[in-house]
């Protein structure tokens, strides 16, 4: 079996090459890993690589074998995704191609929009145009998220709707974008795919092993990281006014349940769109409660959706001009739910809780917020 992974590197692709080596072992499969990847500063891809798989963080089975026996299963093509070359045929003939990697950027300054969309849109349509004749299959990571502005439950099916989706951001354009794209040239192609869409990623949940790691704070951690050290001041707490629609939540998937979700499926023919999500998700005023509970910022208010909004302080300046304008979007959004029927049935989909909430973003604190840089 042949697998071709990019974004190995990346928050998600990580813990999905973590995946693709263990089923490899475990099944006794005589697989090869293909990683597109590229250097980073003075490191290779390949040095990148093997800090994934020698670190605190990599899990045990795959410590056990050892970078010698990992790297047996690995090949590297060291370039930018936009640079692979023909040349490489051979190597990914008859592959399964998993495109994980990504531009995650919530901005909705319009300046951002073309990088966005390059880093996203673009860079999918070059890798597909040029490499569909060899692989075998086309397996697409998307976002829940590219559902845009949604009420009611939400199906797998994204196009076959009799409306048209609203998006809040450029992100959720560009993916959405990206996905229609792959199955519309896939289907043209008679080539099978998959799209699969995960929600907002959290640390892992499943077992004990490095329980609530992530290797990079996004969304709402970032939130948790601006009150973090509002907090660590030595001034007394400015009031933060929240425009919250109190009925809505955001839905939170553990990264290592996604991952493996994704290796379950990607070899079903079954499954074409899949969005790897929580049953419920957390209302965003007990989840704002809980992040500023363990952070330390008491001095906050919720209050309704207000077009014209003047600053009152120097902190909720601060706040709105940079995570606070990103995120602003999804705290008003109304409130949805996702049918979570077929997902539960191919992996049991671990609950979320006030308890466990609060522990993800206690353990982000007690790292003091810090990416984990390869």
């Amino acid at each position: 079996m042949k697998i071709i992974l990019t974004g190995a590197t990346g928050v998600l692709g990580s813990q999905i090459m973590y995946e693709i080596l263990e089923l490899f072992i475990k099944e006794s499969i005589d697989g090869k890993l293909i990683l597109i990847s590229r250097s980073k500063g003075k490191k290779t891809a390949l040095d990148r690589i093997n800090d994934l798989l020698s670190s605190s963080y990599t899990p045990q089975i795959l410590k056990d074998q050892g970078l010698e026996k990992l790297d047996q299963y690995i090949e590297i093509i060291d370039t930018d995704l936009d640079a692979v070359q023909e040349n490489f045929s051979s190597k990914i003939d008859g592959a399964y191609f998993i495109h994980s990697a990504g531009y995650v950027n919530l901005s909705t300054d319009e300046q951002h929009r073309e990088k966005i969309f390059d880093e996203n849109t673009k860079i999918t349509k070059v890798i597909l145009n040029n490499f569909h004749h060899l692989i075998k299959k086309f397996i697409y990571i998307g976002t829940a998220f590219s559902s845009g502005e949604r009420t009611g439950i939400v199906e797998n099916d994204f196009h076959n709707l009799d409306f048209v989706l609203k998006h809040r951001n450029a992100y959720e354009n560009a993916k959405f974008h990206s996905e229609s794209f792959v199955a519309q040239k896939c289907r043209d192609l008679g080539l099978p795919f998959q799209i699969l869409r995960p929600s907002v990623i959290c640390g892992k949940m499943l077992g004990n092993e490095n329980k609530y790691f992530i290797s990079k704070y996004m969304v709402f951690y970032l939130l948790a990281k601006f009150f973090h050290f509002a907090a660590q001041r030595k001034t007394e707490q400015e009031n933060v006014r929240f425009m919250i629609n109190e009925k809505t939540g955001l839905n939170i998937i553990p990264v290592d349940y996604v991952a493996k979700v994704i290796v379950s499926v990607f070899r079903r023919d079954d499954i074409q769109q899949l969005n790897i999500v929580s049953h419920k998700s957390l209302n965003l005023v007990k989840g704002l409660e809980l992040i500023m509970k363990e952070v330390g910022y008491t001095n906050y208010t919720i209050i309704e959706n207000a077009p014209h909004f003047e600053y009152q302080n120097t902190t909720e300046k601060l706040y709105y001009e940079s995570i606070g304008k990103h995120l602003k979007p999804y705290l008003v959004s109304s409130a949805k739910q996702f049918n979570t029927t077929l997902l539960n049935s191919i992996l049991e989909i671990p609950k979320l809780d006030d308890e466990t909430f609060t522990n993800l973003i206690r353990y982000a604190r007690l790292n003091n917020f810090k990416d984990v840089n390869v």
